[in-house]
């Protein structure tokens, strides 16, 4: 069941299939790190500590972001919330869903969220970048 984030649209709750997606995607990426520290192991006789940090904070990073690009996929609002006030007192409609790039603590992330556009005065609106402060801003 979708959750609602600050009392606007609607993102996909961390359920069962979005929670099985992130679990495959950190699955991944720390499967192939140990693949690459172990077989590095193997050749050079020994660890470098150093690298092997560098990696893995890399490779939790690359996952953090994954998971936060999961996190962001909302749906289309219900018909309820279709429509909503325009600054120059018209209406504005829900027209589809777009992405934008957020640059977050764990890297690039991808925000899938619902456009709005007043047909009277053509201003666009973007609610959910609001709730998450990411409004006319990429980090």
């Amino acid at each position: 069941m979708p959750r609602p984030v600050g009392g606007r649209g609607r993102a996909n709750a961390p359920g069962k299939k979005t929670a099985e997606i992130i679990q495959q995607e950190v699955s991944r990426e720390v499967g192939h790190l140990l693949h690459l520290i172990f077989s590095q192991r193997r050749k050079a006789g020994g660890l470098d500590l150093d690298a092997v940090e560098m990696a893995l904070r890399s490779a939790l990073h690359q996952a953090g972001a994954a998971a936060l690009t999961q996190l962001l996929k909302f749906d289309p609002p219900g018909p309820e919330q279709r429509e909503r006030p325009c600054p120059c007192g018209s209406t504005a409609y829900y027209r589809e869903l777009r992405s934008k790039t957020v640059l977050t603590a764990v890297g690039q992330a991808a925000c899938r969220r619902p456009y709005y556009l007043c047909d009277h005065c053509h201003h666009g609106q973007f609610p959910i970048d609001g709730d998450l402060d990411i409004e006319n801003t990429e980090l």
